[in-house]
Parts: C-alpha cells; sequence; structure tokens
C-alpha cells in the first residue's frame, strides 16, 4: 500500500523524533522504530528507553519555541507536528518509566 508523502518531510519527522530520543536517554540506551499497518493505518512507532516525560509537558509538546532542554530551541518537535499537519497524520504519545514512543498514524 502506497501513501503519497513527502519524503523529505518524513525523513526531518524521524531525524527529529530519534534526536530527541537519543537526547533523553543515558549512554548506551536502546532505541526502537518500526511500522505497523492495520486495515485502518499505518503506524511509524518511535520508542526510546530515556526518561519519562512530565505529565504536564504532553500537552505543550509541538507548541514553537516550548523545550525542557538546557540548550533546546523548541523547534524540533514543532516542526514534527507541522509535517504531520502538513501529510493529515495523528502524532500519539506513550510515556512511561520504561521510556517514551511517539507514534505517527498515517490513515489508509
Amino acid at each position: 500500500m502506497e501513501i503519497p508523502l513527502d519524503n523529505e518531510a518524513i525523513r526531518q519527522l524521524i531525524l527529529n523524533f530519534v534526536r530527541n530520543g537519543l537526547q533523553a536517554m543515558s549512554p548506551g540506551g536502546s532505541m526502537n522504530i518500526r511500522t505497523i499497518m492495520t486495515k485502518e493505518e499505518i503506524v511509524l512507532a518511535v520508542k526510546d528507553d530515556g526518561k519519562e516525560i512530565a505529565p504536564v509537558v504532553p500537552k505543550k509538546i509541538g507548541t514553537p519555541f516550548f523545550t525542557t532542554k538546557k540548550d533546546g530551541t523548541g523547534l524540533g518537535l514543532a516542526v514534527c507536528y507541522s509535517i504531520a499537519q502538513k501529510h493529515n497524520v495523528r502524532i500519539n504519545i506513550e510515556t512511561g518509566s520504561t521510556g517514551t514512543t511517539f507514534y505517527v498514524r498515517f490513515n489508509t
């Protein structure tokens, strides 16, 4: 099944999620990138084993210039959400003591 995508934009989205995940993890951590396909959607999942995201943060993720990093610009995830909007996809977040997963959900 093919979905019309801007390959460069999706590449940037993945890069931004991976970069954020790497920054959230301790040295030697692991990251998992996978796709899941159902009849209704194709899901790109990017999971890191970093710290849990604080409960108030997910509501602000994707807001330009919002960051929890000392040297962050707050643009990486804002770009991801902009790319998602242009592709008419949803981003969901699961976070807990074993890390954080960003799910990018493409309707089929």
